[in-house]
């Protein structure tokens, strides 16, 4: 049916549950081109996404809590592995992205952080797809049902919860380093050369500052994982906008930010110590102890977009991540007993041929 721009306008602005103005089916965000789409009859809205690089004050994170948010979103709770994932309010989810599990049920109401910053797909569930697929038949020992396809992979689009940390750190340190040197020790026969350590104290201070630490705030993806598939842009995010849930879900942060602060200083104190090392000529490393005073302490919580891909094999589920924002993939795949097999089969024979040759050729007797 035909609309005019004003009722258009008119819809949009009420339509909270993100149906089309023109026929009413669903809506959702569409990655390649950035706007609620409606896949039956084609109507597009565009979203006014707007990028910030504010953040907040560490010390007044408490007054950041906000409980009110929970009227644009809910959660559901997977009964399978336990992720609780947030959806657009008037949203329905029948699948767990993380474990590819049906069993879905409505839980607890959304409280704490409303997150500051969202960074939209702009990688399309076909190319993460294909991504995969490129990325399985590389793997040599993956099994052919696998390779071809056989398997069903459930591939969705989610919004992981970090935090992320600015900070400027100001160190004193003091500590030894020591350095190898060869004296020659003994007389005729027992005489040999022998290596020693000279050891020097060191002490100071430096500077460093540190910006965007990211820090996985979920229970469902891990550090590593996420370490994995990053960068993410999270300095060039957008400000939170619900619009861009619709068709997705997203894990809520279960790290308080606490917890996460402390998490992100056994990431700095490598670095500074790094940092403190660079400074000096050494061989090996003695205690040093570091004592860091961090100021200007900032903050944000920032949705990241991710496909999670799951499938089951052999009574066994894998799962493989894709950077929604720039495509990288990162994921486990089963392997094939046969063509292991085969290969250390290859790998003996090999060598018991090297072995006959040397042997007949007069090389071993």
């Amino acid at each position: 049916m035909d609309v005019n721009t004003e009722e258009l306008e008119l819809k949009q602005a009420e339509a909270e549950d993100y149906s089309c103005p023109q026929c009413g089916a669903p809506v959702s965000y569409n990655p390649n081109t950035c706007m609620l789409e409606c896949s039956y009859c084609g109507f597009k809205q565009k979203i006014d996404g707007q990028t910030s690089d504010e953040e907040f004050s560490f010390e007044d994170a408490d007054k950041n809590a906000d409980s009110s948010w929970n009227a644009d979103t809910k959660v559901i709770k997977c009964e399978n592995c336990g992720a609780e994932n947030v959806v657009a309010n008037d949203a329905i989810s029948s699948t767990c992205p993380f474990c590819g599990s049906n069993q879905v049920i409505d839980t607890s109401e959304l409280a704490g952080i409303k997150p500051h910053r969202i960074i939209p797909f702009q990688v399309s569930l076909t190319d993460a797809k294909a991504t995969y697929i490129k990325w399985v038949k590389k793997r040599f020992f993956s099994p052919k049902a696998v390779k071809k396809q056989r398997v069903k992979v459930n591939v969705s689009g989610v919004y992981l919860p970090i935090w992320t940390f600015d900070t400027d750190t100001f160190t004193k340190y003091d500590g030894y380093l020591g350095e190898y040197y060869t004296v020659t020790v003994g007389s005729g026969k027992n005489r040999h050369t022998v290596t020693r350590t000279r050891w020097f104290r060191i002490s100071g201070t430096t500077q460093l500052a540190f910006d965007d630490i990211v820090i996985n705030a979920g229970v469902q993806i891990t550090q590593s994982e996420i370490n994995r598939i990053s960068p993410f842009g999270t300095n060039e995010s957008y400000l939170y906008e619900k619009k861009y849930l619709v068709g997705f879900t997203a894990e809520h942060y279960h790290v308080k930010l606490n917890t996460a602060w402390d998490n992100a200083k056994t990431i700095v104190a490598p670095k500074i110590k790094m940092k403190i090392l660079s400074k000096y000529h050494y061989d090996v490393v003695g205690k040093i102890d570091m004592k860091t005073n961090y100021n200007n302490i900032k903050y944000k919580y920032v949705l990241i977009p991710v496909w999670i891909g799951t499938y089951r094999y052999n009574n066994k589920t894998y799962r493989f991540l894709v950077n929604g924002e720039t495509g990288k993939l990162s994921g486990k795949a089963p392997t094939s007993a046969l063509k292991v097999t085969i290969l250390v089969l290859l790998i003996v024979l090999v060598a018991v041929a090297v072995l006959l040759i040397a042997y007949f050729s007069g090389s071993i007797e």
